[in-house]
Order: C-alpha cells, then structure tokens, then sequence
C-alpha cells in the first residue's frame, strides 16, 4: 500500500489555507492603515510643535513660507504623512484656508496672516480617519 495523501485531501488543505487567508489578510491590512494612522498622527504633534517653538522665539510670528525655515533648527526634516489612499508624501501646500487644502495627502499649512486660521498645519484631505473624524481638523 502506497503512503502520501490523496488529491482529495490536498485540495482540501489548500481550501482550507485559502479560507483562513482571506479572514486575516483584510484584518492585517486594517492594522496598517491603522499603524499609518497612528504614525502621521505623531508627526503632525511634532510639526506643531515646531511651528510652536517657532512662534516663541519670533515673538509671536508663524512661518510664512512652506514651513522649510523649520529646518534643521525645529525639527530635522517635514515629516511624511502617511494617509490611506494616498502616496506617503512630506509635501507642504500653503496658502489661505480656502487654497491650502489640496487633496495631496501630504500636509497643508495656513501661511497668510490675514486668515483666522494662521499657522495651523493639518493633514491635507477631506478624508476621515478610523475614527471617522476630518484629517483636515485634527
């Protein structure tokens, strides 16, 4: 009597793996929007505080360029968004509240003093989080 498995049985495994696959891969793809996420979350705290500390030692002015003058002396380089649905990018667009929001992913910053929102760096999309709340409020 031959020993080995059947062509039945392998197929059966391989429907089995094939199933189990297709429950986790979804979930592990999830967790990396999520790790993503979480990691532009931090980077938008850390150009704020740039922008911040920048503020304090020029008495109480913002950046009004594409926030390049904050570095290396606030922060070591922009920082990379990485939001789903879009290219990791480090790119800032500047302009009023009306012109920042570019649908880049990258970052948008308020550069003109004449709007009520100079100075305030966000994510650059209308798209919600996981959380369904605005990348452009946060």
């Amino acid at each position: 009597m031959k020993k080995g498995f059947t062509a039945i049985e392998i197929v059966i495994t391989m429907v089995i793996f094939a199933v189990l696959l297709g429950l986790t891969v979804p979930k592990f793809i999830g967790l990396i929007h999520k790790a993503h996420e979480g990691s532009t979350k931090h980077e938008l705290v850390r150009l704020r505080s740039a922008i911040a500390a920048y503020y304090g030692e020029h008495q109480g002015v913002y950046p009004t360029d594409n926030l390049s003058c904050l570095v290396p002396d606030y922060i070591e380089a922009i920082p990379t968004a990485k939001v789903p649905g879009f290219a990791p990018s480090a790119q800032v667009s500047v302009g009023n509240s009306q012109t920042a929001l570019t649908e880049t992913g990258g970052w948008a910053y308020i550069n003109e003093p004449a709007d009520p929102r100079f100075g305030d760096v966000f994510v650059n999309t209308t798209k919600t989080d996981s959380y369904g709340k605005a990348w452009h409020t946060h």
